[in-house]
């Protein structure tokens, strides 16, 4: 979601947590919206919600965004196990985000172009 749209503004997320030996350079950060962020604390991967299954989270700098994961109208929908981990940890679907995202649809402002 664009950060115009945010309650609070983004934050500086590692993408590899500094405790899992992650630096503090530009290759492994990210901004995140702060409720994303929270959510991911410092996690990089996340079990599988059908095989129980370890997977790791999305990586921005590495990973390509349109094959991990598809805009179902307001609904992210992770399209490999990467991206429905993600979507999962990160709980990008939360209920007040979709009726936000569903507005934002509505005014033509959703989703972002995904390069």
């Amino acid at each position: 979601m664009p950060e115009a749209f945010s309650t609070l503004p983004f934050q500086v997320d590692h993408i590899i947590a500094r405790k899992h030996g992650g630096a503090t350079e530009p290759g492994n950060l990210a901004l995140a919206c702060f409720y994303c962020n929270t959510h991911k604390g410092p996690n990089i991967a996340g079990r599988h919600r059908d095989t129980a299954e370890i997977v790791r989270l999305f990586n921005p700098r590495t990973d390509e965004w349109a094959e991990h994961f598809k805009w179902n109208g307001p609904t992210l929908t992770g399209l490999t196990a990467i991206g429905g981990v993600t979507v999962d940890v990160l709980a990008i679907n939360r209920p007040e985000f979709v009726t936000l995202r569903e507005s934002l649809i509505a005014g033509g402002s959703f989703p972002p172009r995904v390069d």
